[in-house]
């Protein structure tokens, strides 16, 4: 439940078991390898980087890539729904691998590969010839004579062409083309503002005259194709050759198809070579003397044993020295959680990873992304749906961490958009109160024992709570400021931009209640002013304590109460409290839409022979839709408030992630074996 604390490792090894090593390395997936180069700057030029050729990888890789790029264009993968929503990587198994590995005939699958990608290529180059010859005919379609003919005239010239149809009118019009031309319009274009098409002869000895003319008035002419009989007998033909090449495509799809049996192999092949790829290329990253070898890397404090023994075991030559990070190492950072808080890691990892050195802020969004994800969908029977639905996705995702603690999320969203629902009374909105449902049914019986305050009818309690978890969120923020300060060992920062927040900011809370809220105590008024004016000096006096000078030291202090220098402000504690009124307004657009679509239902119920059919579709439709756009509604904003208005007040990303030489990559993870299996 922190984040994991890390060694420093540096290996040096005989020479010619190096590539053996990094197998072994490569095997044990918890190394992460580090340029061994860099870190030993003074080794100078007695350490060299390693020269690798990865020729055994590649031929392979293109052949896969080939192959695949061929079934995802004619065979593409079909998908679930829910997997389509959360894809997740190759689950592979050792058996398999090995299996694919040594079995698999490649190159056999690749070479009809390349004959079936040969013979598409072909085919489509051939199709894109004919349908351009197709288009350049278009415009000549139920010429009587034949190309040959008209191209033969010896008195008269005859052109085929288009222009813009806004001039046709004045090529209609103009005494010239009455005196030289004789035309006709030929079947056009269907778009609006279509060219229009035109056939035009003239006399042979005015011909120079004639083109002058017409390209005055915009016209284009179109070459009559070098073709020798009558232009619908070669369309004819053509579209014949065009649908032999659509009978040449589908054979070729349907061969493919075929190919496709082998697809989940060449995916495990794939994953194989690009990880022997990556294995190759890590032994860059080492450096090697005229006898040594040296690699440097992270292992987790964790695994630290296991290669340890790993090393003694199969390399009883090499030297491992591992050592506690230096405070300017750029060090990896990979958290581990408890079972219930691994889920809201996915958070953390969407925000940045913490620095190596800070504090996992995972486990301290337990309660309040929950309860503000339960408050912003708040329907119990939402919660429900959400529940089975992500409790399905859990059992089929066990071996996928990421897509598994997504699930996990939601199911832990789902239980708190239950409890939010009975207690704010939404059921399906108010469908146990929809005027085609039995009074005084259990749901309704149920719902008038457990709801605690329905927001719709009570709307500015609930808004009242809404910013007072605001408040409170506010106040855990700067208090886990504080509590990253102390890890750190610094206590000015703790007390100055933590406590004395902690204190100045619940004084200014207190005043603004004596102003609106009626009924309060006087001697709770005093209390207000009183932890304001501590607050309030003490952050005068020591929020300019970097500043130069006494003068600047107080003016940062008075401005920082502002907001406008240093760590918080009273406009920005202002502004970040306001915005949980979404809290409110999410919960209310869950329940309105929902008590919408049930009146809707409702007014179907009395049709004639088929309104009970009609109110059930409308129900089960509107609701569908409704979860849908409101789930992600309470998502997006549960996490704005934490990413926006909770994590700036204490939290710096800037990690990096662990990433251990091995297998697994987002692609694809081989399946964990159990010990001893």
């Amino acid at each position: 439940m922190a984040i994991d604390r890390m060694k420093k490792m540096t290996v040096v090894c005989e020479k010619s078991p190096t590539t053996r090593l990094f197998k072994r390395l490569f095997e044990l997936g918890a190394v992460e390898v580090t340029n061994a180069a860099r870190v030993l700057r003074e080794a100078g030029e007695q350490l060299q980087p390693y020269e690798v050729s990865t020729d055994e990888c590649d031929p392979p890789l293109q052949k896969l890539g080939l192959i695949l790029t061929l079934l995802d264009a004619f065979a593409p993968e079909q998908q679930s729904f829910i997997k389509g929503l959360a894809p997740v990587p190759l689950l592979v198994d050792r058996a398999e691998l090995d299996t694919a590995v040594s079995k698999f005939d490649l190159e056999e699958v690749f070479k009809t590969a390349r004959d079936l990608d040969e013979q598409h290529r072909h085919n489509e180059h051939v199709r894109g010839d004919i349908q351009t010859q197709l288009e350049e005919l278009t415009l000549f379609q139920g010429l009587s004579a034949a190309a040959k003919d008209i191209r033969g005239l010896t008195r008269a010239r005859v052109l085929f062409g288009q222009l813009p149809q806004d001039r046709f009118a004045e090529f209609e019009n103009h005494p010239g083309t009455c005196d030289l031309l004789a035309w006709e319009t030929m079947q056009g274009g269907t778009a609006k503002n279509a060219p229009v098409r035109l056939m035009a002869a003239f006399a042979a000895d005015r011909e120079e005259e004639a083109r002058s003319l017409i390209a005055s008035l915009g016209f284009e002419e179109t070459p009559l194709p070098a073709i020798e009989g009558k232009v619908d007998e070669r369309i004819f033909d053509l579209r014949g050759d065009l649908a032999r090449t659509a009978e040449t495509a589908a054979r070729i799809q349907a061969e493919v198809v075929k190919l496709a049996e082998h697809r989940r192999t060449l995916q495990v092949l794939k994953a194989f070579w690009e990880g022997r790829k990556r294995r190759i290329l890590a032994k860059t990253q080492s450096v090697h003397g005229e006898w040594v070898s040296v690699l440097t890397g992270y292992v987790r404090e964790a695994d630290a044993p296991m290669l340890l023994e790993m090393l003694e075991r199969e390399f009883p030559g090499a030297s491992c020295e591992l050592a506690d990070p230096d405070p300017d190492d750029d060090v990896p950072v990979n958290l581990t959680e408890s079972k219930l808080t691994a889920p809201l890691k996915l958070l953390t990892g969407m925000f940045g990873l913490p620095a190596y050195g800070a504090f996992d802020p995972s486990p301290f969004m337990l309660v309040n992304f929950y309860v503000f994800f339960g408050i912003c969908f708040s329907d119990a029977a939402y919660g429900i749906m959400l529940m089975l639905l992500s409790s399905h996705i859990i059992r089929k995702t066990r071996d996928y961490e990421g897509v598994n603690n997504f699930a996990r999320l939601l199911f832990f969203a789902g239980v708190s958009t239950t409890f939010f629902g009975f207690a704010m009374g939404s059921f399906f909105g108010d469908l146990y109160k929809a005027s085609f449902v039995p009074q005084n049914n259990p749901l309704a019986w149920l719902m008038s024992k457990v709801t605690i305050l329905d927001p719709q009818v009570k709307v500015m309690p609930a808004l009242g709570i809404a910013l007072g978890l605001g408040i409170a969120n506010q106040f855990y923020g700067i208090g886990l400021k504080m509590y990253g300060a102390l890890k750190a060992g610094d206590k000015t920062t703790a007390v100055c931009d933590g406590l004395l927040w902690l204190i100045a900011l619940p004084g200014f809370v207190i005043l603004a209640a004596t102003m609106f809220v009626p009924g309060i105590p006087g001697a709770v008024g005093t209390l207000g002013i009183a932890l304001f004016a501590v607050g309030a000096l003490g952050l005068v006096l020591t929020q300019g304590r970097d500043a130069q000078g006494i003068v600047a030291k107080l003016g940062t202090g008075v401005m920082s109460i502002y907001g406008i220098v240093g760590s918080y402000g009273l406009t920005a504690f202002l502004g970040d409290v306001m915005s949980y009124c979404r809290l409110l307004a999410l919960g209310l657009t869950t329940g309105i839409l929902a008590v919408s679509f049930n009146m809707i239902a409702g007014m179907l119920w009395d049709i004639p022979a088929v309104g009970p059919v009609l109110t059930v579709l409308v129900l089960v439709l509107a609701h569908i839709f409704n979860f849908m756009i409101n789930v992600l509604g309470a998502f997006v904003h549960a996490m704005r408030l934490l990413f926006v208005e909770w994590f700036g007040r204490f939290y710096e990303g800037g990690g990096r992630a662990f990433e251990p030489l091995g297998f697994d990559t987002p692609a694809a993870i081989l399946k964990k074996t159990a010990p001893g299996a």
